[in-house]
């Protein structure tokens, strides 16, 4: 047999070599004998400090296969405390914005016999043998139990949350599906109680609990320890806060606390800035965006505001994500296609190119200067301040492109140093906008840095130069009919039945002038009866010579007849002719909701006009003033038809053909006339009405007018090529007041001396 021997060395240094290699062999085996023999320590059965990152590791998560569908139903259950008060206002409001977007399901737990009115199909538990009497720790006790009892088995992530929290469902799940959940874990912000609290809350220095405002997640067997024990921890309360009363039987039962990394502040963030309010703050935060619970919003109309800011910041990143797509499609097919020569600039450089290069002094496009948070503008700008606060818009804009911005940063500065930048305030910049290009920022920012090495942060401050352009993006088109708009707005039944067009009601004043009467009951027969349009008539009648008025009412009987179905009527008044009581009694004629257009029995219309009426009149909301078209004296202008007849349409009367002729030479868009206008009744009412002691020539139009423009009423205004004002002499009355009497004369004026010019090229002299 052979036998191996190991050969000593002899002598000190031998010895010396020996035992080294002796102690560096024995530590070797002792470490890998541990590492053999010792389990992993549990997560859940330690306190967790420091970065999430060291608890939850950032592995991106697959789409489910179709084998894993069925569990990735029962992901998590968010269980939602609430009063009977709130079911109606805050419950409604967290259930329509948040609450149908958990991977999961959502229940309300209120007291017994609670129910909703508000008609929304929220789920809701009534918890027999519970009142809504604060602080509510046996509803929270009982709403654990309630989902150990019915969802153990089905759910892997419990959340106990209040009805004033916002939970972004995205975002919690991709955080817990790096989580495991069979270990026990208690997940949320610490809390250690107030100063004037600590050593009464039954807490032991190194413990605390998970605060119930921004909400509290619990994993599976967190719930299967303690809600067995839950008899127990009701019976031995030592504090009015139910939140630390669940942290301590946590605790106790669980053997775990709640994680006290230092960024559970901002992943479950609490605006304690603006607690007293009621609301989350100013939404242009990085936190804001980076939260996945924010608290508190007690108010419907927050929880609706910020959930809007959040869909549009999605909105933004799914643009941007497409850019960034289109981005290394371009790339690819440069490295596809090598015959296409390779750019020697980016993506972003081509698209930043500016081929405008001023020639003068006005052409160059001058910077705002931003110092701190104050803007100092050009002289050429349209505001002559030199300097003043940075308005609220502009700073919103700003903040919200910097922080886009610094997104970008941040994902270079984690990926090569570790470290994450925060943008602070603007020490100084510049901006402008281009409107080509769109809006431009050179910027010196602020920033606040957090290097992290192995398991220490380190805070720096530091500054960082930015170049921003926030380019144009392509046209948006949304369609939306009046009706949708009124309902929104609140100010339409829901209930009333929609109509395919909705009926315009025309209200014509009229006294005597027979002739041009036949020429608007031509026009009104080619665009609206034989059309059946959904348009009605009104006719106010002041009465004047007996066989004019009686030649009038002959006309429209003989239209009634024509056209059965037309709707046409006639109220006859006595008096002196005034166009704004005419208009007001006829306006009294309708209910709220009639679409009313105040009309000149001067005046020829299309029926895209009366499309045009519809879609630009708005229920409390916007009015409709349209521009229109006015003819010049024919003597002067070559106007096409005339009140005398159309050539071109002699069969049917004066319509668009004849009398839609619209140049510079045959007259001119009338912008001191507000006199036609599309208003809805109540619109109408809620602004006063005509002033009926204006008496004479024009000025109740511009009065009923400003007082729209005073309204909180849009007032749009706008020319409009389907309503034509037909010439006819005016007579301007002396013993009118100054102010009327040179209006009169100034529209006289403008019916002929605008076309005086092409009258004398002509060669006409003379007038007949």
């Amino acid at each position: 047999m052979v036998q191996a021997r190991i050969k000593l060395r002899r002598g000190l240094p031998g010895m010396l070599m020996n035992f080294s290699a002796g102690v560096i062999l024995g530590f070797s085996m002792t470490v890998w004998l541990t590492v053999l023999m010792v389990p992993e320590k549990r997560l859940g059965q330690q306190r967790v400090s420091g970065h999430m990152s060291e608890v939850i590791k950032p592995a991106k998560v697959g789409r489910p296969d179709s084998d894993q569908l069925q569990a990735y139903k029962g992901h998590i259950y968010v269980g939602i405390m609430t009063a009977k008060k709130y079911l109606n206002s805050r419950a409604v409001a967290t259930y329509e914005t948040w609450g149908k977007l958990i991977p999961g399901k959502v229940e309300f737990f209120a007291a017994t016999g609670s129910k909703t009115s508000s008609g929304a199909d929220m789920p809701i538990v009534s918890i027999p043998g519970v009142n809504d009497v604060y602080p509510p720790q046996k509803k929270a006790f009982l709403m654990l139990q309630y989902m150990h009892d019915h969802y153990l088995d089905d759910y892997e992530w419990f959340v106990r949350a209040d009805d004033d929290v916002y939970i972004r469902g995205d975002k919690l799940e991709n955080f817990l599906r790096k989580v495991d959940s069979s270990q026990a874990l208690y997940i949320g912000q610490a809390g250690f109680g107030k100063e004037h609290e600590h050593g009464r809350l039954g807490l032991r220095p190194d413990e605390n609990y998970c605060m119930g405002g921004p909400g509290m997640i619990m994993s599976r067997e967190t719930l299967r320890r303690v809600v067995p024990n839950i008899h127990w921890c009701l019976k031995n309360l030592y504090s009015s806060h139910e939140d630390v009363e669940i942290g301590r039987c946590i605790t106790k039962f669980a053997g775990i606390t709640c994680t006290s990394a230092f960024d559970t502040r901002e992943i479950f963030f609490n605006d304690y800035k603006n607690y007293n309010k009621g609301k989350i703050g100013e939404l242009h935060k990085a936190v804001i965006d980076s939260a996945i619970t924010l608290h508190p919003n007690k108010r419907p109309e927050y929880q609706y505001k910020l959930h809007t800011y959040l869909l549009n910041q999605r909105a933004r990143d799914l643009k941007k994500h497409a850019f960034e797509l289109h981005r290394r499609i371009g790339h690819m097919t440069e490295l596809l296609e090598p015959k296409t020569p390779a750019k020697g600039f980016s993506h972003w450089q081509k698209h930043l190119q500016s081929h405008f290069y001023p020639r003068e002094d006005r052409d160059v496009l001058t910077w705002d200067a931003v110092v701190g948070k104050t803007l100092y503008q050009s002289p050429t700008s349209n505001d002559r301040r030199l300097s003043r606060g940075t308005p609220p818009v502009w700073k919103t804009a700003m903040d919200t492109n910097i922080l886009q911005a610094m997104e970008t940063v941040n994902l270079d500065y984690q990926r090569r140093y570790r470290t994450r930048c925060g943008y602070n305030s603007i020490h100084h910049g510049y901006q402008r906008v281009d409107i080509m290009r769109g809006p431009e920022y050179l910027l010196d920012l602020l920033v606040v840095c957090r290097h992290k090495s192995k398991r220490k942060v380190r805070m720096m401050l530091g500054r960082k130069s930015l170049y921003l352009h926030q380019a144009y993006t392509g046209v948006e088109l949304q369609e939306q009919s009046s009706r949708q708009m009124a309902l929104d707005n609140g100010s339409l039944d829901p209930d009333m039945e929609p109509t395919a067009k909705e009926t315009v009601h025309i209200i014509l004043p009229l006294r005597g002038r027979l002739s041009t009467f036949e020429r608007f009951m031509k026009n009104y027969e080619a665009v609206c009866l034989e059309t059946q349009s959904d348009v009605q008539l009104l006719i106010v009648l002041f009465t004047s010579t007996k066989e004019e008025s009686r030649g009038i009412l002959d006309v429209l009987d003989d239209y009634k007849a024509k056209y059965p179905f037309s709707v046409i009527k006639v109220i006859t008044m006595t008096g002196s002719f005034s166009r704004g009581i005419g208009l007001k009694v006829g306006a009294s004629q309708f209910g709220n909701t009639s679409l009313l257009f105040f009309c000149d029995v001067d005046v020829i219309f299309t029926k895209h006009f009366i499309d045009r009426c519809r879609a630009n009149t708005v229920l409390g909301r916007q009015v409709y003033f349209p521009v229109m078209f006015s003819q010049y004296d024919p003597k002067f202008a070559d106007v096409g038809g005339t009140a005398d007849g159309d050539r071109l349409n002699q069969r049917k009367g004066p319509t668009s053909e004849g009398y839609h002729i619209l140049t510079k030479n045959t007259g001119y868009w009338r912008f001191s006339s507000f006199g036609m206008a599309c208003v809805y009744r109540l619109d109408f009412a809620r602004v006063g009405e005509f002033d009926t002691s204006i008496r004479g020539w024009g000025m109740e139009d511009i009065d009923l007018f400003q007082k729209f423009v005073a309204s909180d009423l849009e007032t749009f205004r706008a020319v409009d090529p389907g309503l034509v004002h037909v010439y006819h002499p005016i007579h301007c009355d002396p013993s009118l007041p100054a102010v009327q009497y040179n209006m009169c004369l100034g529209s006289k004026a403008n019916t002929y001396m605008a076309a005086l010019p092409n009258w004398l090229r002509s060669g006409r002299t003379t007038c007949n």
